[in-house]
């Protein structure tokens, strides 16, 4: 398999989203106090237009995980053989309509972008009323906030496009998974020195998709949770479908029964039949 495709996808995301942050800078710009300002944002939230263009931007970045999530599955399919069955119904569910794991993700991406500019009003108000209480002028604050408004802002949508855009790309991964039939992935990670070190520990072990495992807690740290492959917050791990178990190299780690444990290849055909 080839590398995660999804920094392209996360990339266009954040231009689009720094767009948002333009338009919601214009939208404070004639607030007096930063009270009025945090109003004009949280007012600016709540126009069609601004609900119409999250509604836009969530199909739009849906569509290209989804393209890119496809692109893993064709791979899988290139190794599969094309003389295989599982290479034809790879080739069938591909032509299939988009199902409801896509429109639900979309519903949930637009959903997310739509509380956006609250949540940089929620963000910003405390600060508002910290410097109020040391006695700032009103007019200082309002300055200090619309210098901080734009780093806030691409701070949170940076932490937003790496998250959303690997949760919906597992999700579709998965959704196309369990109609296939294909119970197993490999842990992807982007092997590079970013990788937090739990993650590091899960790449290229074999999980399956009914068993989630706790990275944290397989590291021996505090466990956050279990959760598959790119399904947390500012995870870039993506889940590498395994369709041709001839293209695994044994031995291989596997996660079974809560711990990695490495397997040859009739050890895993026990516990996968």
């Amino acid at each position: 398999m080839k590398t995660n495709p999804n920094k392209t996808t996360e990339s266009r995301f954040i231009h689009a989203m720094n767009g948002l942050v333009t338009a919601m800078q214009r939208a404070v710009s004639k607030a007096e106090t930063p009270q009025e300002a945090m109003r004009l944002l949280k007012r600016y939230a709540q126009t069609l237009e601004f609900s119409d263009w999250c509604d836009k931007l969530a199909y739009s970045l849906t569509a290209k995980i989804d393209k890119s999530s496809s692109q893993t599955w064709r791979e899988a399919a290139a190794k599969a053989g094309r003389g295989s069955e599982i290479y034809k119904q790879i080739q069938e569910e591909l032509n299939k309509p988009r199902g409801g794991v896509f429109w639900l993700k979309v519903k949930e991406n637009a959903s997310l972008i739509k509380t956006f500019p609250i949540t940089i009003s929620q963000t910003l108000t405390p600060y508002i009323a910290s410097e109020g209480l040391k006695g700032r002028r009103s007019t200082d604050i309002l300055d200090d906030l619309m210098k901080k408004f734009p780093d806030t802002a691409k701070s949170r949508l940076k932490l937003i496009a790496r998250t959303e855009v690997s949760k919906t790309q597992t999700a579709l991964i998965q959704a196309r998974a369990a109609s296939l039939g294909v119970d197993w992935y490999i842990w992807r990670t982007s092997e590079d020195e970013r990788v937090r070190g739990s993650h590091t520990k899960m790449n290229g072990v074999l999980v399956n998709w009914k068993d989630p495992p706790s990275p944290e807690a397989l590291a021996g740290l505090k466990s956050v949770g279990k959760y598959h492959a790119g399904d947390i917050y500012n995870c870039r791990c993506y889940p590498e479908p395994i369709v041709n178990i001839d293209y695994v190299d044994f031995p291989a780690k596997v996660y079974f029964n809560g711990a990695i444990r490495t397997m040859s290849r009739k050890q895993f055909e026990k516990i996968a039949a």
